[in-house]
């Protein structure tokens, strides 16, 4: 399987990276955390570079790209720490074609009736939740869906709710494939935090000073750097595997490769999470430094479409 990357996939990745690090600055992010409402310009914005229809076709307004195209918009969005329920607007465009959601006029979110706890997010930004069973999907209005907001997230940035009502919707598919892309596209989210963690960590080793050197010359640090750099390129392959599988099924076992990617990308984020808060030392949960906002995020996307542990299970069925 060769995973270098065409000319048009890199323009593709560098160009939403080059909007991204202008439109979502350090400084939006901390008001963003503060006031964590999801701001429906910057949305649309998002879907008028097409980030929502990828995989739509070009007949209905789309890019007609693929999964392979999807993972990489989505770890620069990661990278850049993109709030809204991003994973779920996409699938609704790209595989139920909901009204609304390639063009960023409908918000979508999700629940997952089957697991022990549902939590929704950003149920008040939402104009339309999918509800995810064990072989169906069905879509209803957010309005219906009653849920207690949490008083304090994980995430700043991202808003959650603990449903309380979950009414019975409209049928509008199966869930094997929504949970398969889902669980790609959020390890490629997962991805991106922790090469936006590793990037954040490696500049501040290159500016702080002790004992007269900077501390990024010092063994330790290097180690650590090091060892966040390789867990980021061994799950940044293993999710561009998963999703050249997605596009082309002949191509390996689809739930091998899912699980793999989930799992590592998963372990890279958290872990390049704890290193960039540790390389910036008692700087790493202050308010001012975004190294928090690495790891919370990491956290918080570790627990979507599967945890570790669950696709460590599936990753051990198949073996």
């Amino acid at each position: 399987m060769d995973l270098t990357l065409s000319t048009d996939q890199r323009d593709l990745r560098d160009g939403l990276r080059a909007f991204l690090r202008d439109a979502w600055t350090a400084d939006r992010l901390r008001a963003a955390a503060d006031s964590p409402d999801l701001d429906r310009g910057a949305w649309r914005a998002l879907a008028d570079l097409g980030v929502f229809g990828l995989e739509v076709p070009e007949s209905d307004g789309g890019m007609e790209l693929g999964a392979a195209e999807a993972v990489l918009v989505f770890e620069e969005l990661g990278r850049a720490l993109v709030p809204g329920p991003l994973v779920a607007t996409y699938l609704a465009a790209a595989l139920l074609g909901r009204p609304g959601a390639a063009t960023g006029a409908t918000v979508v979110t999700w629940a997952d009736r089957t697991a022990p706890v549902q939590v929704v997010e950003h149920l008040a930004a939402a104009d339309e939740v999918i509800a995810a069973g064990e072989d169906g999907l069905w879509a209803l209005p957010a309005g219906k869906v009653a849920g207690t907001p949490a008083g304090i997230p994980l995430d700043p940035l991202t808003p959650v709710s603990h449903v309380v009502e979950l009414p019975a919707g409209d049928p509008v598919g199966r869930a094997a494939a929504w949970r398969d892309r889902g669980a790609v596209l959020t390890a490629a989210l997962q991805v991106g935090v922790a090469q936006g963690a590793l990037d954040l960590a490696v500049r501040y080793a290159g500016e702080r000073e002790q004992f007269g050197r900077v501390i990024g010359s010092f063994q330790a640090v290097k180690h650590l750097l090091a060892e966040s750099l390789v867990r980021v390129d061994l799950a940044r392959a293993a999710v561009l595997t998963a999703a050249l599988t997605l596009d082309d099924p002949a191509a390996g076992d689809l739930a091998e490769a899912v699980a793999a990617a989930k799992i590592l990308a998963d372990d890279a984020a958290t872990a390049g999470g704890r290193c960039c808060v540790q390389v910036h030392g008692g700087m790493g949960f202050t308010w001012e430094v975004l190294a928090h906002l690495y790891l919370k995020r990491a956290w918080l996307l570790e627990t979507g479409f599967g945890e570790p542990g669950v696709h460590a299970e599936r990753l051990a069925d198949r073996m």
